[in-house]
């Protein structure tokens, strides 16, 4: 559930996938995998991300801690 609510974050934001590989630094298709939960993102992956969406502690907690999604 966790990584469906960041997918959403990002479409309520109006980016895309390539649109927030490009602002971490990623290849797309990276990010792809991290979203799609194939790959953790890095602590530093999650910071950005959560600038970049503005995310709150709440939609952190929801999105990255219960579905260990940190590496």
């Amino acid at each position: 559930m966790g990584l469906r609510i960041l997918k959403s974050k990002r479409v309520l934001q109006g980016l895309t996938q390539v649109q927030v590989a490009e602002k971490l630094n990623l290849n797309p298709k990276t990010y792809n995998y991290k979203e799609n939960g194939r790959t953790k993102f890095t602590l530093d992956e999650v910071t950005k991300i959560i600038k970049i969406l503005n995310l709150t502690l709440e939609d952190v907690d929801e999105i990255f801690l219960e579905v260990s999604n940190l590496s």
